[in-house]
């Protein structure tokens, strides 16, 4: 499960990033400027605010033996309890700063560190949780807050793999399974070299969870490359200035700072798109800048072309560079000026027609139960062995179907059929070999289709084709070939006389 739901949205896997301020005490003691944070937070893109909720009395004990002294870091020197007592969140003020963000439209979310404050959010309609790194090994708290039922969204920071996989195993326990997981570095700031965010992607893989990061680093740079990893939430200390004196302002960002991360967090997103490949609509103009085969010296009906006379160059208007060896060697079908793009009607022989038989029964079946093929019949399900044996033996003794293998050189790509299904009206059908799609075969097969029924004295004066409504290039085909298009209820009929 990749996706969690919380309010109406979807937060997960191929959902745009859900990106979390978390005010934590930036504050600095002022419920307006606890508002103040709130509303910067939503003008920058957040799409949530967070807070804690915790008293330094649930946290820890009042208590100053070296056991609760914080020896390095951001917090030296402070007391554990003392140092509380300066971050803590009022809780008299979650109720209007509840009511701040839900009048400006934007997440509200806390962290609960005991018992008593999961009661006392789940009285404010808390609508989702988180859980700080720290707290991910209270398994009673854990489990207290699994038994909610609300989403909930857990750092990890310092975590083994053990740890993580009994701390999710606990959630579950509950029937709890909106859980998310977020990747983090406990420390205040955090050294990017000691973030292993490639931990993301097996954390995804382990969990089958939405994953993210919980960002203490400075700068954007981690949260963007996490989202460049998979990270699906991205969790970042927010406040209006850093040179408002409070424990978190050191390691948290200023709002244009946030602003400025949002931004680069969503042109990531758009670039990295989805898995596609050819060209994007904005390479589509530069596709005939590729190379292609062109006439390079004037060329006389009847001539050969030589290495002399054709060349692979820039644009892209001739042949594909693999028809350059074809080629070599085949003769002009009219007079080529130099600087003319070669195509498929310049080149004598460029595709031929043998009449099918018995060696052919694979190969035909093959093509004809090919996935693309089947779909595009009127007839979608699998042809057996023993059905396709009597259909073909059939074919080659009736006075009233055709079957052709079109070639290219010495490689058979496709089939060329035709059914006389009235006196002098013969049904086209046709299919190309998988490997040779996209090369404009099937235009020049149809194309020369008429040419290979006149040379073998097949009687026909209009040609018909049906075509499902769903197969825009077959569709395409034949407008190019100007046939009249005519629509019935499950398909498209094409007609043309034949000239």
């Amino acid at each position: 499960m990749k996706q969690i739901k919380i309010g109406n949205r979807m937060v997960g896997e191929g959902c745009p990033t859900y990106i979390i301020a978390e005010m934590s005490a930036n504050h600095a003691g002022s419920m307006e400027r606890a508002k103040e944070i709130i509303r910067a937070a939503k003008e920058c893109g957040a799409d949530c605010v967070k807070i804690q909720t915790y008293t330094p009395d649930t946290l820890t004990i009042d208590c100053h033996n070296p056991y609760f002294q914080i020896e390095s870091g951001t917090w030296e020197g402070e007391n554990l309890y003392g140092l509380y007592g300066k971050a803590y969140t009022p809780w008299e003020w979650h109720k209007e700063l509840k009511e701040e963000a839900d009048r400006v439209g934007i997440d509200f979310l806390s962290t609960p560190f005991d018992n008593s404050a999961v009661d006392f959010l789940e009285e404010l309609g808390m609508q989702f949780y988180k859980i700080a790194s720290f707290e991910m090994v209270d398994i009673p708290l854990l489990s207290y807050v699994a038994a909610t039922g609300k989403p909930i969204i857990m750092s990890t920071g310092m975590a083994t793999l053990p740890e993580m996989q009994e701390a999710v195993e606990t959630i579950f326990a509950k029937g709890n399974h909106n859980l998310a997981l977020l990747k983090c570095s406990s420390a205040y700031p955090a050294d990017p070299a000691d973030m292993h965010l490639r931990t993301i992607a097996d954390m995804k893989e382990q969990f089958d969870l939405p994953i993210g990061l919980s960002d203490h680093s400075m700068g954007s740079m981690s949260a963007v490359t996490a989202v460049a990893l998979g990270a699906s939430i991205i969790e970042k200390h927010f406040c209006i200035s850093r040179e408002i004196e409070n424990p978190d302002a050191s390691f948290s960002m200023t709002p244009e700072e946030f602003k400025q991360m949002v931004e680069d967090i969503r042109k990531t997103e758009a670039a990295l798109g989805e898995a596609k490949y050819g060209a994007s609509k904005q390479e589509e103009g530069s596709l005939i800048f590729r190379r292609s085969v062109f006439v390079t010296q004037d060329i006389k009906k009847g001539e050969k072309f030589t290495e002399e006379n054709i060349r692979v160059i820039r644009p892209g208007y001739g042949l594909h560079p693999r028809e350059y060896e074809f080629a070599l060697g085949k003769t002009a079908t009219g007079n080529l000026r130099r600087g003319m793009p070669l195509t498929a009607d310049d080149i004598s022989d460029y595709l031929t027609f043998r009449k099918a038989d018995r060696s052919d029964m694979q190969l035909v079946f093959d093509w004809a139960n090919e996935e693309e093929t089947r779909k595009q019949s009127f007839h979608t399900k699998p042809i057996t062995w023993e059905e396709h044996v009597s259909w073909f033996e059939k074919s080659l003794n009736s006075d009233d179907r055709y079957l052709f293998i079109c070639m290219h050189g010495d490689t058979p790509v496709g089939l060329y059929r035709i059914d006389r299904v009235e006196e002098a009206i013969g049904e086209i059908s046709y299919s190309i070999d998988k490997k040779y799609r996209h090369r404009g075969y099937a235009l020049e097969m149809l194309k020369g289709g008429e040419n290979c029924l006149k040379k073998n004295r097949i009687i026909v004066w209009d040609l018909l084709a049906r075509v499902k409504k769903d197969n825009e290039a077959s569709r395409h085909l034949f407008k190019v070939l100007g046939f009249k298009e005519t629509e019935e209820e499950d398909c498209f009929v094409y007609t043309k006389p034949v000239e």
